[in-house]
């Protein structure tokens, strides 16, 4: 059943993406641009970490963002181990019982990597989940951008199937909500806030390396421990 919703809602997507080349090269775009995905995050989490003046606001306000990053990593960690343990899953778009049509030539040399669970997914809906323990209107903005910037591109040009999405999502929901966890700020966050203004500088080195490649979905990590290990990440 949940299958063929699946395939359903795939075969429709690439029958709109066919006719609409001019929607699929802006999808295309969206879905290549680390600026438009996740650069905007990033300005948001740098924004909001020196925005307060009261020392008890931005205490909270960068305990949580620790525990925004944090979930971001645990749930990006979480969903590359479910890669590996998981049965392969091609992509959509080089299924071929699927039928579908690459709406525009440069989806020749998509990623071939299993498909199943979203890695994007996850990430994104731990960055959005995770503002809203800041702000609901920022939560709720930060979830719409993701669904119509982030995952919708990624299931109408045949890269995943929703359920990889909604997989994906959930891994990060959780990750969010488990890394912002009260307890969890207090006995691991506060320490290293206490750490930060003994050692600012080699603080934001760190922070500014975690966004750097954040922003580029840590394809840089992955690419140095495939090479050191000898696999794919």
């Amino acid at each position: 059943m949940l299958l063929n919703i699946d395939t359903q809602i795939l075969v429709g997507l690439n029958k709109l993406a066919v006719d609409s080349p001019s929607w699929s090269s802006f999808s295309l775009f969206v879905s290549g641009n680390n600026l438009v995905k996740c650069g905007l995050f990033m300005i948001a989490i740098w924004w909001l970490w020196f925005k307060d003046d009261t020392a008890a606001a931005s205490k909270r306000t960068r305990l949580i963002i620790i525990g925004i990053l944090v979930g971001s990593l645990v749930g990006m960690f979480t969903t590359r181990m479910l890669t590996h343990v998981l049965p392969f899953r091609n992509r959509p778009l080089y299924t071929a019982e699927l039928n579908l049509i690459a709406p525009i030539e440069q989806l020749a040399n998509l990623d071939t990597r299993t498909s199943f669970p979203s890695d994007h997914a996850t990430m994104f809906f731990a960055l959005s989940i995770g503002f809203f323990f800041l702000s609901r209107w920022l939560g709720t903005l930060a979830v719409l951008y993701t669904l119509s910037m982030i995952c919708f591109p990624r299931v109408f040009l045949g890269y995943h199937y929703p359920s990889d999405i909604v997989v994906g999502a959930l891994v990060g929901i959780v990750a969010a909500c488990l890394a912002n966890l009260p307890t969890i700020r207090r006995i691991f966050y506060t320490p290293i806030l206490t750490w930060q203004q003994q050692h600012p500088g080699l603080f934001y080195i760190g922070l500014f390396l975690m966004t750097y490649q954040m922003n580029s979905m840590f394809n840089d990590v992955r690419s140095l421990l495939s090479y050191v290990l000898g696999s794919a990440i």
